[in-house]
C-alpha cells in the first residue's frame, strides 16, 4: 500500500485509495481481553519491538535492564567486550533470579541468589559447589538469549527463537527513506514518562492524526500547525505500507513566531519551526514532498516505534501494553548537543513546550477509554483525515484473525 504525495478531498479520499473501506471501526480490540492476548501472542511476541539505542551502551560492558510487561519479561542488552551488542533474558538459569537491574558497565553478571557468574557474552563461567550437582556442564546453563538488531542506532529485539524477517525487512520502507538523516549527531535532551489507564492502541491513535490539533492545542501552540489554508491540519503526505505508515504534517510557511519561539530559533532548531531551516539536505524519505509547508513527519513502525525527523530535531517514542485498560507511554526528545548557552536556551523552550503538547494529547486518552469499556461507544467513526487510525486496526486485525 504505497502512494507517495496522496491528496484527500471529497471525489479522491485516500482511504478507498489505499484500499480500506470507510465504514465504522470496532472497538472491540481496546476492551476484550480475549482480543488483548491473541494481540500478545501473536503480535508482541512475534514482532520487532524498541529497546533503546546504541548510544546507551557505547563501551564493552555497558549494559540496559528493562521490562515489558505485555512480554512477562525482563530482558538485559549488553555490548560485549567484543563491542557487539547481545540480548538475554534476565534470568539466572539455575533458579530464575534476576542477574541485572538497572543499567551500568560490568566485566559480568553474578546473581545474587547463588552466585551463578556469567559473562558478557551470556557465557557462565562461574558455579560455586559446582561439584554438587549431577553430569554438570556450564555450557549447557548460559543466559538465555534474545535476538536484537540495530537500525539507524535504534535497537530491536524479537522473542522468536528464529524470527520470520530481519529487522531491515521488517523497517523496509521506513528504513530506506530516513537513512542518511543524522540520527547520531543528536543526543537526547528530554524524556517523558507516562502510566495511562487505556489501551495501546487508543493511545497511539491520540498522535497519528492531525484532526485533533486545532482544538487539543489550542492554547499551547495555536497556529504553529494550522492557518486559514488548512485549519484541521489536514495531511499533506501519507504513505500506508503492509504494517508501516509514514504521514507528513502541516506547518504553515508563513507563520510569524512569537518573541519567545523567535528567540528559540535564533539559536537553535525548534518543534514549531517548521521547514524553517530548510529542506534541500534531508533524506528522500523525510518530507517526501519537499514541501515548504512541513512540520514534520510521523513514522510508525509496527506495532508501537513512532519516529518524528524533523529540521534539526527528532523525537521517538513508544506505546507499551500493559493489560487490556493499561499502557505505557515513553517519549524521547533529541537535539544536536548545545555548544552554548544560546543553544541551551533553545532546547530549554522546547522542552517546555513539548511537555505541555504530551500532557494535552495524554488528556484524552483515558476519557475514550472509559466510553469504549462502558459499552457506549461500540464502534469507532473515522474521517479521510483519520487514515493513519484506520489502517492501524486493520494491520492489527489481519494479524490477530490471520487473514
Amino acid at each position: 500500500m504505497n502512494a507517495p504525495g496522496i491528496k484527500s478531498g471529497p471525489n479522491n479520499p485516500m482511504t478507498t485509495r489505499f484500499g480500506m473501506d470507510t465504514g465504522l471501526v470496532s472497538s472491540e480490540p481496546n476492551r476484550s481481553v480475549e482480543w488483548f492476548e491473541q494481540e500478545r501472542a501473536k503480535i508482541f511476541r512475534k514482532s520487532w519491538l524498541p529497546f533503546g539505542t546504541a548510544g546507551e551502551i557505547p563501551e564493552p560492558g555497558d549494559y540496559l535492564v528493562r521490562d515489558f510487561s505485555v512480554l512477562n519479561s525482563s530482558l538485559i542488552v549488553v555490548r560485549g567486550s567484543d563491542g557487539v551488542i547481545r540480548g538475554f533474558h534476565n534470568a539466572c538459569p539455575h533458579r530464575g533470579n534476576k542477574v541485572a537491574r538497572g543499567k551500568g558497565n560490568t566485566r559480568g553478571f553474578a546473581c545474587g541468589f547463588h552466585g551463578w557468574t556469567f559473562n558478557t557474552e551470556g557465557a557462565l563461567v562461574f558455579v560455586p559447589d559446582e561439584e554438587q550437582f549431577f553430569d554438570f556442564d556450564k555450557a549447557d546453563f548460559c543466559l538465555k538469549p534474545v535476538h536484537v538488531d540495530v537500525w539507524e542506532g535504534f535497537i530491536f529485539f524479537n522473542m522468536q527463537a528464529e524470527p520470520g524477517e530481519s529487522l531491515a525487512q521488517w523497517v523496509d520502507e521506513i528504513g530506506e527513506g530516513v537513512h542518511g538523516y543524522p540520527f547520531q549527531e543528536m543526543e537526547c535532551v528530554g524524556c517523558w514518562r507516562a502510566e495511562v489507564d487505556a489501551n495501546w492502541k487508543v493511545v497511539l491513535d491520540a498522535f497519528q492524526e492531525g484532526y485533533h490539533v486545532a482544538f487539543v492545542h489550542n492554547l499551547s501552540a495555536p497556529d504553529a500547525f494550522t492557518d486559514n489554508d488548512n485549519p484541521y491540519c489536514h495531511l499533506f503526505g501519507v504513505n500506508l505500507y503492509q504494517r508501516n505508515r509514514q504521514m507528513s504534517v502541516y506547518a504553515p510557511p508563513a507563520r510569524e513566531p512569537s518573541p519567545t519561539e523567535a528567540l528559540a530559533f535564533r539559536f537553535g532548531a525548534t518543534v514549531t519551526q517548521g521547514a524553517a531551516g530548510g529542506i534541500a539536505d534531508l533524506p528522500k524519505g523525510v518530507n517526501p514532498e519537499r514541501s515548504p509547508k512541513w512540520g514534520f513527519d510521523i513514522d510508525i513502525i509496527f506495532p508501537n516505534f513512532r519516529l518524528l525527523p524533523g529540521q534539526g530535531w527528532y523525537a521517538v517514542d513508544t506505546f507499551w501494553p500493559v493489560a487490556v485498560d493499561k499502557s505505557v507511554y515513553e517519549y524521547r526528545l533529541y537535539m544536536p548537543t548545545a555548544a552554548d548557552a544560546g543553544q541551551k536556551l533553545s532546547q530549554e523552550f522546547t522542552r517546555a513546550l513539548l511537555r505541555d503538547l504530551l500532557r494535552e494529547d495524554l488528556s484524552t486518552v483515558e476519557s475514550v477509554q472509559a466510553a469504549i469499556m462502558s459499552g457506549v461507544m461500540p464502534e469507532i467513526v473515522l474521517s479521510d483525515m483519520e487514515v493513519g487510525v484506520r489502517h492501524a486496526y486493520k494491520v492489527v486485525e489481519s494479524i490477530v484473525k490471520d487473514v
